[in-house]
């Protein structure tokens, strides 16, 4: 297994955890403890060099499919975005050249109130000392 897959994969363990549980509960501690040592991790450390905002992540070229729809094609998805979409969602939804459209975007709102979820466990646990 390569590096970036197992830290993405940590760091999506960490999220799902945090996802069952309301800010200010006690037990996020841990969880956001290992989430921020994957951050800092990631900027001593990076394994992917992409620098691209949401809106930039949004819109990554897309192609047509012959079965109907549009794809995003694996070489087109940066790291680590890749790897931490791959992980999210496994390879049940693509084809053989990349990626469902839609599935992409819905990855990146989905990432989105991650993140918002995240800070509002940070935010409840600094007002908790």
């Amino acid at each position: 297994m390569n590096e970036i897959w197992v830290r993405e994969r940590q760091r999506r363990e960490a999220i799902w955890q945090l996802a069952d549980m309301e800010p200010g509960d006690r037990k996020v501690a841990e969880i956001l403890k290992r989430l921020d040592d994957l951050e800092r991790l990631d900027r001593e450390d990076p394994l992917g060099d992409c620098s691209f905002d949401m809106a930039q992540l949004a819109e990554l070229p897309s192609t047509p499919h012959p079965i109907g729809c549009w794809i995003i094609k694996d070489a087109d998805l940066p790291e680590p975005w890749r790897t931490r979409f791959f992980v999210a969602l496994g390879p049940a939804t693509r084809v053989f050249e990349g990626y469902y459209r839609h599935d992409w975007h819905d990855f990146l709102d989905a990432w989105q109130t991650d993140m918002a979820h995240i800070k509002r466990h940070r935010d409840a646990l600094d007002d908790s000392h």
